[in-house]
């Protein structure tokens, strides 16, 4: 007999209308907390709508009690040479594993296979660069991310070698963009840039063109959320609350 998610299939209704029948709501709401891994056959998750299911014990976490959950938005702390798009070799979807989960995250969300395959990465760092990055399963939340006509502040930090002398500081400040030192010392200096809008290559080509080796790039804000306190490959999902 067929499986999924090592849960016997056999005849009977839908999860979807069972799930829509126990927490009175519409079929659209129960199969978005299906999706969104917040429901149990038989204390395995099952993130299939069209799951058969008859007499089998049915749980829906409590978050989804009322039918209607949020989309799913995660916050990842990219590791150099991680790569931004989902054909990658070593994709930022990779970290998503229960191992890499902060231990501030308070959401309760059980990541499916199902749910994995329909985040999209917002607003991608390049595979050298570190830090910060989004991904959501939240057409809205995706739009905003990448909304040029309100760009967000996005912060990083950037690591040279030597000193940076008072011209190639002026010239790492055109327009839209902010730079400073945040440390220093004779082998290599920190910067701090914040500039509205992200595109990949243009930090390091600002630093660069002053003749400046760069040595480390990370992102550590985006908007107003931070991606502290979160260690390199660890990930949270984005609570309701926060907003960029």
């Amino acid at each position: 007999m067929p499986t999924h998610n090592g849960v016997k299939s056999s005849e009977g209704i839908r999860l979807s209308k069972r799930v829509a029948d126990l927490l009175k709501c519409s079929r659209s709401e129960a199969e978005q907390v299906i999706v969104g891994g917040w429901v149990k056959v038989d204390e395995q998750v099952v993130d299939e709508p069209a799951h058969r299911v008859s007499d089998e014990k049915i749980e829906v976490h409590s978050t989804a009690q009322r039918g209607k959950v949020p989309l799913l938005t995660i916050i990842l702390h990219k590791t150099a040479g991680q790569s931004c798009l989902p054909q990658g070799t070593r994709n930022i979807w990779h970290s998503l594993t229960p191992e890499m989960r902060s231990n501030q995250d308070r959401s309760g969300i059980k990541l499916t296979p199902r749910l994995l395959k329909i985040l999209h990465c917002a607003a991608a760092l390049e595979d050298a660069a570190s830090g910060l990055v989004v991904l959501s399963e939240d057409p809205s939340m995706l739009r905003k991310l990448q909304d040029e006509r309100t760009p967000l502040e996005h912060e990083l930090l950037a690591e040279v070698q030597a000193s940076v002398s008072p011209e190639q500081l002026h010239d790492m400040c055109p327009v839209g963009l902010k730079t400073s030192i945040s440390s220093e010392s004779p082998q290599k200096t920190g910067l701090r840039m914040a500039f509205k809008g992200y595109q990949p290559g243009y930090a390091a080509g600002v630093i660069e063109n002053t003749g400046l080796r760069l040595i480390g790039l990370k992102r550590v804000r985006m908007g107003r959320v931070l991606m502290a306190p979160l260690a390199p490959g660890q990930w949270r999902a984005l609570m309701p609350y926060e907003r960029f």
